[in-house]
């Protein structure tokens, strides 16, 4: 058995889940995202396009695997789980009736209140459809908010592999900076960078690091390597989630090669000021609106209005399609900061009639006392020969 943390700390995470439950009056929960799966128990696998689910009850101690048969072996070398069920991928096969004869075994249907995680890609339509016929006679409850909360205050353990990740996005970065050159290709400087987290020990990303380059750069950081070749003055805009045991660092740099025009040395001041706001602000007991109003408030002094959107969102633990957590730095949102949260402090300018966008952002820490960036790399535009 290959565990991601010691037992202690995955039984500490299915209490509170079942602490959780208990309060909210829930009987069964069914776990379907895969970042969930391994925060409960340390499953940690790529194939969960296919049907899998964590039936967590809050009376029984056990947990079951319901998966397909492949899967079983991985599900037995990298979790705590010992109940694993499996089903065949065959077309005459429903899983969700397996599913729901799972359930049966932990409570009668009739009446209870089973929590189902909705909000995860791990949870085709088709199969809630199917689940919400065999289930028809329980209350079917959205227990999304439940699991990825109780993610957000992360213990030492967690916070150790935080700043492992830290370290790798640094090297990530370097050597995404010292590959940035007039003629060299988008792809080239992506393959530089992914090179250098995994021989400094890293782990493939939840998403490849987007990068943009020139007019591309509005694309505003959801835009992947291209051929692109880069030009002078072009601005560059890289961000990079760097990945160990599966917990990501996520920051932002924009970079220019050779002289950056004036357009991006305005825009970047913007930003350094308003991420230097935010970082003074954040701590433990903060609002996170509190932190986004900090920053909107340099935009604003700018004239810049940006408050539709959000300054940063939480990070931690990721799988393809996403390293974000269920927090967001904005005006409307609702959290309180804590020590052990973590998230990426960010801004985006973009200047369309001059053909670009700037970004600038920290994977950050709330600790006891303050705030921690996770970075050693300074806030200043990084210019490259």
């Amino acid at each position: 058995m290959s565990l991601a943390f010691d037992r202690q700390e995955f039984d500490a995470r299915l209490a509170r889940v079942r602490e959780q439950m208990a309060d909210q009056n829930l009987d069964v929960v069914l776990v379907f995202g895969q970042d969930q799966m391994f925060y409960l128990t340390g499953y940690d696998q790529i194939g969960y396009s296919y049907y899998q689910v964590l039936v967590v009850s809050r009376d029984d101690p056990r947990v079951v695997y319901l998966c397909r048969e492949v899967d079983a072996h991985i599900i037995r070398e990298t979790s705590v789980a010992e109940d694993i069920r499996v089903w065949y991928d065959d077309h005459r096969n429903d899983p969700t009736e397996f599913t729901a004869a799972i359930v049966r075994e932990f409570v009668d249907i009739t009446g209870c209140r089973i929590g189902m995680e909705l909000q995860t890609h791990g949870l085709l339509p088709v199969f809630y459809a199917r689940l919400a016929v065999h289930l028809a006679a329980a209350s079917i409850v959205d227990a999304s908010a439940l699991l990825t909360d109780l993610r957000l205050e992360k213990s030492p353990a967690e916070v150790a592999c935080m700043r492992e990740a830290g370290t790798l996005f640094d090297i990530g970065m370097r050597a995404g900076f010292a590959a940035m050159h007039e003629g060299t290709r988008e792809c080239d400087v992506h393959g530089a960078v992914m090179q250098s987290i995994y021989a400094a020990g890293g782990e493939f990303p939840a998403v490849a690091p987007p990068l943009e380059s020139g007019p591309r750069t509005l694309h505003q950081t959801h835009g992947a390597a291209l051929r692109r070749e880069l030009k002078a003055h072009d601005p560059v805009n890289l961000e990079i989630g760097a990945c160990f045991r599966r917990y990501h660092a996520v920051g932002v740099r924009s970079a220019a090669i050779g002289a950056p025009v004036a357009v991006q040395q305005r825009l970047h001041g913007i930003l350094r000021e308003a991420l230097q706001a935010g970082l003074e602000v954040a701590g433990p007991g903060v609002a996170t609106a509190d932190v986004a109003e900090a920053m909107h408030g340099v935009y604003l002094v700018n004239g810049i209005d940006r408050r539709t959107r959000h300054c940063g969102y939480g990070i931690g633990i990721g799988y393809p399609p996403t390293w974000i957590d269920n927090l967001r730095i904005k005006l409307t949102d609702t959290h309180i900061l804590k020590p052990g949260m973590t998230f990426m402090l960010h801004g985006i300018l973009a200047d369309w009639d001059a053909e670009l966008a700037v970004a600038l952002g920290d994977p950050v820490l709330i600790t006891d006392t303050g705030v921690d960036r996770l970075t050693t790399l300074g806030h200043d535009l990084v210019v490259c020969d």
